[in-house]
């Protein structure tokens, strides 16, 4: 449903492989009949490209509790316990970790009703929790950063901590990576570089056009992240854009280049810009999630939002140079990084 969710995933199963521990990791969409997961997943990413405000709704409509809502999880439950109970069976599980909200859901559905016996942890992804990507039955909640974890609190009454996100070692901040970096992509050391991250589906309000107006400002040095939107990284390269990716694996050497990056979701996209010592902005977040992601991220001073194109511009102008402001910023994106998520997996058995 989203790299950032795959993403997350990814990393905490090397960390335990590397703690000595051994991880599985399984798509949850996999444990129902492929046409349902087929329309669940093109059905989100229709909406919210064709039609957001509508995704808003649905979003905010769940806040408060719903019989449909309870009807489609029961839905979801039946359809996946057997699946779910098999792979906790050929793993012999000690733990079950969600990344994802409905995953998270159903675990805990599963976990409330004894159907599941293994202990559940559900890594919650993103700065703004919603009330259903906690649940419950939930055995532990752990957080990308406190302002996350006390919201999670107001919800449930099982333990919950803040242990930063799950970021790739490949993503970091160093003088030497910065070098390195912009060496490799010819740009100058004195250049100030901005990344525009579209997200993996190339979502949002009119990304075309704030990636060519900010190309335009002689002030910037723009590299545009098109992710899987070929038809967005195509109008980029026919206009004024140099730096124009798709789907890239050189994410850490851009963000190591990068003195800002401008995202628009508040996922693993802007936990790797932080990682890489980039100045993070957001810009048109996407509806729902990346809403509440944002604002939660304002409140814990990671980032800012500007809302028009002018205050963007404003405020690249100023965190892309050395001050105060630049200064709080990073600082505000280092100290997420407070905790291994992890040892808290490997340590939940032992409970």
């Amino acid at each position: 449903m989203g790299a950032g969710h795959d993403g997350a995933a990814r990393e905490l199963a090397r960390r335990v492989e590397v703690a000595g521990g051994t991880a599985r990791i399984v798509d949850l969409l996999s444990a129902v009949p492929r046409p349902v997961a087929a329309a669940w997943r093109h059905g989100y990413r229709m909406q919210l490209r064709l039609a957001p405000e509508s995704y808003e709704r649905s979003y905010q409509l769940y806040y408060r509790e719903s019989r449909n809502w309870d009807r489609t999880l029961r839905v979801m439950c039946a359809m996946t316990r057997r699946t779910i109970a098999r792979w906790v069976d050929e793993t012999a599980a000690d733990v079950v970790v969600s990344t994802y909200a409905l995953g998270t859901l159903i675990l805990g559905s599963l976990r409330e009703t004894s159907i599941l016996q293994v202990p559940t942890i559900n890594f919650l992804t993103d700065f703004g929790v919603h009330p259903r990507t906690v649940h419950r039955g939930i055995d532990l909640h752990l957080a990308v950063h406190e302002v996350a974890a006390a919201d999670a609190r107001r919800l449930v009454d099982a333990p919950v901590f803040a242990t930063g996100p799950a970021v790739s070692p490949r993503f970091v901040a160093s003088a030497s990576a910065r070098e390195q970096a912009r060496t490799m992509l010819g740009i100058p050391p004195d250049n100030r570089v901005v990344v525009v991250a579209a997200g993996s589906w190339g979502v949002g309000g009119d990304l075309a056009g704030t990636i060519e107006h900010l190309a335009d400002d002689s002030r910037f040095d723009v590299i545009a992240l098109c992710g899987h939107d070929r038809r967005l990284a195509r109008r980029l390269r026919a206009g004024r854009v140099r730096r124009v990716y798709g789907w890239t694996d050189q994410m850490p050497a851009l963000f190591a280049a990068a003195d800002a990056v401008v995202e628009n979701a508040g996922g693993l996209t802007a936990f790797e810009a932080c990682a890489s010592g980039a100045a993070l902005v957001s810009f048109r977040p996407i509806p729902g999630h990346g809403r509440d992601n944002v604002r939660a991220m304002v409140r814990a001073g990671v980032t800012a939002a500007p809302e028009t194109l002018s205050l963007l511009v404003r405020e690249l102008d100023t965190i892309t140079v050395a001050g105060p402001a630049r200064t709080d910023r990073l600082e505000a994106g280092r100290a997420m990084f407070s905790g291994d998520p992890a040892e808290h997996i490997l340590a939940l058995p032992a409970r």
